[in-house]
């Protein structure tokens, strides 16, 4: 597919290296993308985290429309987010479709493909004109905590009714919407691999902050949160195996202090994406310590073909998507205790040999393949 015009409507903001970071990028090589970012899933507290957001959003909306790369722009929208405020939905749907068709003018852009990522864009480009409405379930949105879970529940109903085709990254949530939309289709998340697999390049280096930790090493990066990772499982590892190190890259979100009594949890911050080889061949092991929930039921961990790229073997808690795709490939935990057994078993049964042929069998889910798998489903009549 060349020389069209895709609307990108996110659940994040630009710049996080999620899948719609993975994909928009790639897109924009033969077609002009702009990259919506996200009107937020909740209102807004006093918390230090969120007015951070806020001035963010403030900045990057002053900022107009942002050229990223050839072919590819970010818009951040500003819309009121605060719940209480009179008819917010309807000034909301207002200046949204005001500020994307202005962006869709500057830039020149011709009838597009839209890509809606949240539940919550749903009345906001149900009326715009596009080719076709398609609809990327990668998470069970409604399940994050702090929103209204009903109301997206509600619009995520819509959107499928509405939406010409839709892809999910997770079979359960393919097997949610095959029901009602006919056009659905399983499209797990690909992989950076000529990145990941540098790993094992002899060139790459080892990241300067985890050289003196002790290993073995296991490694988490992604979102610190309570809504992905178990804190209490974190705890409990480190506690049972003090010797050990568990080294966490990434947003952190949790309390300040909650892992502060443990000197084997080492928390990194955030870093550059392509620095996670670094890491990768600094760690003995890749790590899904996801809590049990609605919403990591319905996941698929975009993470675990970054591990298993970089010739990691991975230990992760019983994450349906996880044990359906790699089940024969990755340790599963079902609880505390079996997560510190598939630790110890793959710190026994790891070996070079081993690892670099778990590298070569993700080439074949490289981002760009499903790229192309996506242009062919959504040219279709």
């Amino acid at each position: 597919m060349k020389n069209e015009s895709i609307v990108f409507f996110s659940s994040d903001d630009w710049g996080w290296k999620t899948s719609k970071y993975q994909l928009s990028t790639r897109f924009a090589k033969d077609n002009k993308v702009l990259f919506v970012s996200s009107i937020g899933f909740r209102a807004p507290t006093a918390s230090s985290d969120d007015l951070k957001r806020i001035w963010k959003k403030l900045a990057g909306f002053f900022k107009g429309i942002k050229k990223v790369d050839d072919n590819l722009y970010v818009l951040t929208p500003l819309v009121v987010p605060f719940s209480w405020f009179p008819f917010r939905h309807v000034l909301n749907n207002l200046i949204l479709r005001t500020q994307v068709g202005w962006a869709k003018w500057k830039l020149g852009m011709k009838l597009p493909y839209m890509f809606v990522f949240s539940e919550n864009w749903h009345d906001y480009v149900i009326n715009m004109k596009r080719k076709k409405l398609i609809y990327y379930t990668v998470d069970e949105q409604a399940s994050f905590s702090g929103l209204d879970g009903q109301r997206f529940i509600e619009m995520d109903k819509k959107l499928n009714k509405a939406a010409d085709v839709i892809f999910c990254s997770a079979r359960t949530l393919y097997d949610k919407n095959i029901k009602t939309n006919e056009n659905t289709h399983y499209m797990p998340h690909g992989v950076s691999y000529s990145l990941f697999s540098s790993t094992l390049n002899e060139s790459t280096q080892i990241a300067e902050d985890i050289k003196d930790i002790p290993h073995p090493l296991f490694l988490f990066f992604g979102h610190i949160s309570h809504d992905w990772v178990d804190k209490d499982l974190v705890k409990f590892l480190a506690k049972e195996k003090p010797e050990w190190s568990w080294v966490y890259v990434g947003r952190y979100s949790m309390d300040e202090n909650e892992f502060s009594e443990y000197q084997n949890i080492h928390l990194l911050g955030e870093k550059e994406f392509n620095e996670l080889p670094g890491y990768c061949k600094g760690a003995d092991f890749g790590t899904i310590p996801f809590v049990y929930s609605k919403l990591t039921n319905n996941c698929n961990p975009l993470k675990l073909p970054e591990y298993f790229s970089a010739g990691l073997p991975v230990i992760s808690t019983n994450i349906p998507e996880v044990e359906r795709a790699y089940g024969d490939e990755c340790y599963i935990g079902k609880d505390n205790q079996g997560f510190l057994d598939g630790c110890e078993k793959a710190l026994a049964e790891n070996n070079l040999e081993k690892n670099i042929q778990r590298s070569k069998l993700m080439a074949a889910n490289s981002w760009e393949e499903r790229i192309n798998n996506i242009y062919k489903i959504i040219q279709k009549d």
